[in-house]
C-alpha cells in the first residue's frame, strides 16, 4: 500500500494548449472505479491559453493533481520525460490530454504492472468521433509495424511502465516529430522486456478534425515512419539473417524489407483495382464531405515518408545477445 505522500500509480499527460479538451480528460481521471492512490501530472510544454488554469480548477476535485512546467524541452517526448521524472511513483501511466480514460483505467494498468513492467490498453474511436465511423483506426492495445515487425508496438496516448525500465532505456527519443511511441516499444522490447496488451485500460480517442491537422499530422507520421524505418535497418536487417542467409551483396540500411518481384502484383493489376474503387469513393464523399480526410492525410503521409530526411539518422544498434522475436500478447 503506497503512503499518502507516496502514490501507488503517476498519470503524466504532455499538454499544450490543450484548454478545449483537457477538462474531460481531468474529469474522467477524478471518477475513477476502485482505483489506487494516484496523482496526476499535467505536464505544460509551454501553453498560450488556458491551459493552466483548467488544472487550477480541477485541484479541489482531483487529489494529486499538479501541474509541470515541461517548457524547457519542447515536444509532447520532452513533456512526458520531463513529467516522468516529476512522478511520485514507479508505475508511470500515461495518457494524452485530449482523449478520454475509461472508469477502470487506471486499476487496470496498475494491476497489469504488477505482474509485467511494460503494458498498453485498448482504444475506443466510437464516443468522441460521432459520425466518423469511416476513419476510425486501430482499436487492439498492440500492433504492427513494418519498420520492425518482430515486435508488437503500442500508442504513448495509454500505456503503462515501470520506472525502472522507462530510466534504463533512456525515455522518450525528444528528437523524433512522430513514432517515438514506436521508437520506444522497441526499444524497451530489444533490452529485453515484454510488452503485453491490457483490453480492460480503455481510452477514448479524439480524432483531430479538418484537412489542416489531417495533412500536418499524416506527413508528421509519414516523415516518422521513414526515419524509425532507417533507425531499426540494422536491426531489421539482423532478425533477417537470423531467420535466412541475407542475399550477397544486399545492404543492411535499406530502409524497409522489399518484395521479390515474383512476390509483387503486377503494377496493371494494382491500377485497376485502385479504378475500380474510384467511383465508390466518389459517392462516399459525395455523400459526406468530410470523408475525404482520409485520403488526404494518406496523400500527407505520402508525401512525408518520400520527402523525410535520413541523412543523419543514428541507427539503433543490434543486442547482442539478440532476443528473441515477440509475439502480440
Amino acid at each position: 500500500m503506497a503512503s499518502p505522500d507516496r502514490p501507488a500509480a503517476s498519470v503524466i499527460i504532455p499538454a499544450y494548449n490543450a484548454a478545449d479538451f483537457l477538462a474531460q480528460q481531468l474529469g474522467a481521471l477524478s471518477d475513477q472505479h476502485d482505483a489506487p492512490s494516484f496523482e496526476v501530472l499535467v505536464c505544460d510544454n509551454g501553453s498560450t491559453d488556458g491551459t493552466p488554469a483548467i488544472v487550477q480548477d480541477f485541484t479541489p476535485r482531483l487529489a494529486g493533481l499538479r501541474l509541470v512546467d515541461a517548457s524547457a524541452r519542447r515536444g509532447a517526448s520532452a513533456a512526458r520525460n520531463i513529467g516522468a521524472d516529476a512522478a511520485g511513483s514507479s508505475r508511470l501511466l500515461f495518457c494524452d490530454a485530449d482523449d478520454v480514460v475509461g472508469q477502470t483505467w487506471v486499476r487496470s494498468l496498475y494491476d497489469a504492472l504488477g505482474a509485467a513492467v511494460f503494458v498498453a490498453g485498448a482504444v475506443e474511436h466510437r464516443l468522441l468521433n460521432p459520425g466518423r465511423e469511416w476513419d476510425f483506426g486501430w482499436n487492439e492495445p498492440l500492433f504492427s509495424d513494418p519498420g520492425l515487425p518482430q515486435f508488437p508496438a503500442c500508442g504513448s496516448g495509454n500505456m503503462g511502465v515501470r520506472r525502472e525500465v522507462f530510466d534504463e532505456v533512456g525515455g522518450f527519443d525528444e528528437s523524433l516529430r512522430a513514432g517515438e511511441d514506436l521508437d520506444f516499444s522497441w526499444r524497451v522490447q530489444l533490452a529485453g522486456h515484454q510488452l503485453v496488451g491490457v483490453p480492460s485500460a480503455i481510452i477514448h480517442y479524439r480524432k483531430r478534425g479538418g484537412l489542416r491537422a489531417a495533412v500536418r499530422q499524416g506527413r508528421a507520421k509519414g516523415e516518422g515512419t521513414r526515419i524509425l524505418a532507417e533507425r531499426f535497418a540494422l536491426v531489421r536487417e539482423a532478425y533477417a539473417h537470423e531467420a535466412r542467409p541475407a542475399a550477397a551483396g544486399a545492404s543492411v540500411t535499406d530502409p524497409m524489407p522489399v518484395p521479390s518481384a515474383d512476390a509483387r502484383r503486377p503494377r496493371w493489376a494494382a491500377a485497376a483495382d485502385r479504378l475500380r474503387r474510384v467511383p465508390r469513393k466518389v459517392a462516399e464523399i459525395a455523400r459526406n464531405p468530410a470523408a475525404i480526410t482520409p485520403y488526404v492525410a494518406a496523400l500527407a503521409f505520402a508525401w512525408g515518408y518520400r520527402t523525410a530526411r535520413v541523412d543523419q539518422v543514428t541507427h539503433v544498434s543490434v543486442p547482442d545477445p539478440l532476443p528473441p522475436a515477440a509475439r502480440i500478447l
